[in-house]
């Protein structure tokens, strides 16, 4: 989660329609490409066995699948070392996800990538053309969005009776307490996008979290900038900019703003 597609500046994905060997030698074995039904090893089986998982929620088709086959998106497992649970390689337009995670911790993590995908898709891809500081809010909004709604989503497969991705989220060490608000929100009678909401602005409230992610924005930021060799931009961010990016699948709008955004 902590390497996803808000660290990646190129401007389209590319038509994903053989496995991506530049990406890992053993592609071929490791990733489940569209149609996403041809599985023959033990990867593609598990990739399969994820993406059925969220097409089995009501109402179906759901939303992100949606994205995902436009996309062509392939959904790789990420046999090597590696710090990060899962990732939405934007330049081989492919989803990684680590071998070493269970079910449940897989398929959280997946509609993690999957919601940063559905971002990529509504234009929200980071820029050297506003300011570093605006790049850091970015950052801070497209991942607690993307956990607020993998969380949300969670909670909707266990109501369906697949619990794996609820299980997980709620003791995961970096996002149990974003989980916990959520359902302290749930079991109150709140309604679905308000608990969203309250788990957006949950996320915040790690120091861990946003110093992880602020780093990580910086970088990307100052490598770019490197590359080009372009001057340091101070434009703000657009008024009105993330008005697109806080909704749940259905379209319904969720409250999203970082603390201090509107100050």
């Amino acid at each position: 989660m902590l390497r996803a597609a808000v660290l990646v500046l190129v401007s389209a994905l590319p038509a994903r329609a053989e496995p991506p060997i530049h990406w890992n030698s053993r592609a071929a074995d490791l990733c489940l490409l569209p149609p996403y039904t041809d599985a023959a090893t033990p990867a593609q089986t598990s990739a399969r066995d994820l993406i059925s998982a969220i097409a089995a929620l009501e109402p179906a088709p759901d939303p992100l699948l949606n994205v995902l086959k436009a996309s062509r998106t392939a959904i790789c497992e990420e046999d090597r070392p590696s710090p990060a649970r899962g990732s939405l390689e934007v330049e081989a337009n492919l989803i990684a996800l680590r071998s070493d995670l269970d079910f449940g911790q897989r398929l959280l993590i997946l509609i993690h990538e999957l919601r940063h995908l559905v971002q990529y898709d509504l234009g929200y891809c980071p820029t050297i053309d506003y300011d570093l500081g605006a790049m850091e809010l970015f950052t801070y909004m497209v991942e607690a969005d993307a956990q607020a709604i993998a969380t949300y989503y969670a909670w909707r497969l266990a109501k369906a009776g697949r619990p794996e991705a609820w299980d997980a989220v709620r003791v995961m060490p970096e996002y149990a307490d974003v989980a916990a608000t959520f359902e302290r929100a749930i079991a109150s009678g709140t309604r679905p996008e308000d608990a969203v909401a309250e788990a957006f602005a949950r996320w915040f409230d790690s120091p861990w979290r946003v110093e992880t992610y602020r780093i990580a924005a910086c970088s990307a930021y100052l490598d770019r900038l490197d590359k080009t060799k372009k001057l340091r931009s101070y434009e703000p961010l657009p008024e009105g900019y993330f008005d697109a990016l806080c909704r749940l699948s259905d379209g319904t709008p969720y409250r999203c703003e970082a603390p201090g955004a509107a100050e």
